[in-house]
């Protein structure tokens, strides 16, 4: 264009009944005293500002009680916030200040940064940032590091005087093993758990591994879930026999924190005599020789992964449940129902190789390419039609939430009345205090209805599958990296077919004669 002509500039155009859909999100630390920071104010203050704001319509309320900061993946209501924004079901988040919404520096950035890119902005309230209205990280970059450091010197303080304590053996136990209960400070044993955890070294002893125990413990003592961790810290804790090994994993000073074992790099405290034992030394001795034994009979090494263990944990049969285990065969590695040698009770499922394990997968994951559109495609519509239905007509979660309205309201109304002294402090708490409970159950109520509903998972790891399809060529050897992204696990049919259940909730099949 040679000549500028005139400009008109044209405005965006807005429903005038179009509200702002917001969200807010709450956390408060397990060890908060701070009122004005506490949980329920953060809920009651977010859910009132925004049902009276005329301009704004709420949203849901986020809120992460008792949990840190430093690391979003220990935050659950977080998660369901970041995963709304990214289905584009709101359009601003506020907070009360940047601690509240993260204290590591580098996840503060990146969601903010999320959130934008979804069309979501996010207020602070406290510290007077808006992202909508900011042309520069550097500010609340600034104020997320001064939380985060907040965050890793008040670690730094607690793990500096845990260790002091360990050293002069005045450490307190933060929580007790199974079969033990803490009373002052010390370990008192708890009878019931005492023998569960008796019952546990007498089958190690008796020749039954940890799987077979754990399928035990699950079917002769259900009052609790038992995997096969739990059964694997019972075998290996020397508190057991009356000892105590401290700092066997320590936080490093660095975001996010976490635990991680301590493999010398800090001292290590071990004291004996320290309660009453549930397990005598000898036989705790010879079920730790036992696990070495097993180790080096059961696991050989090549590098750093056991030879043919790939499937490991990944394998069970359809028939009875049980896990699949290896062994060698013909110089191959072969799977079988564990359930054979464990237990009197013989279970027909048929043994597999490992390679024709892999070539199967092979067959499936091609079948797939070639049927995606019949398959990936037509199941992704039929699950979004069924989201968009049930979003649609789930009248609980209407209920919940209406109630919800009306509670709170009813708080507001209290609240008033007794900032204008019509009512005594003692009625005022205690019935706020009563609305705050109802308020939580049914919130809770809301969450376990949200939760129940797998089809939003379903869809995502069917797009995830349906991405992979597109970007992969037909599978000429076993790819152990797209297995594990898109595989749940393989179940061993009667027959001899072998099926592969996917994390999208698909089940593929193939009969071995077909490879």
């Amino acid at each position: 264009m040679n000549q500028a002509g005139k400009v008109i500039t044209i405005a965006p155009i807005k429903s005038a009944n179009e509200k702002l859909r917001v969200a807010a999100y709450c956390r408060v630390s397990t060890d908060s005293n701070d009122q004005l920071n506490s949980f329920h104010a953060q809920v009651r203050y977010y859910t009132d500002y925004i049902r009276l704001n005329e301009h704004m319509r709420l949203v849901d309320i986020y809120a992460d009680e008792g949990f840190t900061g430093t690391s979003i993946e220990k935050r659950p209501e977080f998660k369901r916030l970041i995963a709304d924004v990214k289905a584009k079901k709101l359009n601003r988040v506020l907070v009360k200040s940047v601690t509240r919404f993260a204290r590591n520096a580098l996840e503060c950035i990146e969601t903010v940064r999320l959130f934008k890119s979804n069309g979501v902005s996010v207020y602070f309230e406290n510290d007077n940032i808006d992202t909508e209205q900011m042309n520069s990280e550097m500010i609340l970059y600034i104020k997320s590091a001064f939380a985060q450091g907040e965050a890793l010197s008040a670690s730094r303080r607690m793990a500096l005087s845990a260790r002091s304590k360990m050293a002069e053996g005045t450490y307190n136990l933060p929580n007790a093993p199974y079969g033990y209960k803490l009373c002052g400070g010390s370990l008192v044993i708890e009878p019931k758990e005492a023998e569960h955890v008796k019952k546990i070294y007498e089958l190690y002893l008796t020749g039954m591994g940890e799987h077979a125990i754990t399928r035990y413990m699950n079917e002769h003592c259900p009052n609790r879930k038992w995997g096969k961790r739990a059964i694997w810290l019972i075998l290996s804790n020397e508190r057991y026999i009356g000892d105590c090994l401290l700092q066997k994993s320590y936080s490093p000073m660095s975001l996010p924190l976490r635990n991680v074992p301590n493999k010398g790099e800090l001292p290590k405290y071990y004291y004996t005599g320290t309660h009453e034992p549930i397990i005598s030394e000898e036989d705790f001795r010879k079920v730790q020789e036992l696990r070495v034994k097993r180790q080096e009979t059961y696991y050989r090494e090549e590098g750093n992964k056991a030879v043919g263990e790939f499937f490991y944990g990944k394998v069970y049969c359809r028939h009875c449940g049980w896990q699949y285990k290896r062994q060698q065969k013909k110089g191959k590695t072969f799977w079988y129902c564990s359930k054979k040698c464990n237990t009197e009770e013989k279970c027909s499922a048929p043994g597999i190789f490992d390679v024709d394990l892999r070539r199967a997968f092979i067959h499936v994951f091609n079948r797939l390419k070639q049927n995606e559109r019949i398959i990936v495609h037509d199941a992704l519509l039929q699950l979004q039609t069924l989201r968009l239905k049930q979003n649609g007509t789930s009248e609980e979660l209407a209920d919940i939430d209406r109630e919800v309205s009306r509670l709170s309201e009813q708080n507001s109304i209290y609240t008033k009345l007794f900032a204008q002294g019509a009512l005594d402090e003692v009625t005022y708490y205690g019935q706020t205090d009563k609305l705050k409970n109802q308020i939580t159950e049914l919130r809770s109520r809301r969450m376990k209805l949200l939760s129940s509903d797998k089809r939003d998972v379903s869809i995502e790891e069917l797009r995830k599958l349906e991405k992979r399809l597109s970007e992969r060529d037909f599978l000429l050897q076993f790819d152990e990296e797209l297995f594990d992204e898109i595989v749940g696990k393989v179940l061993m049919e009667q027959n001899g077919t072998v099926t592969f259940a996917m994390k999208c909730g698909l089940e593929l099949n193939v009969a071995l004669e077909e490879l």
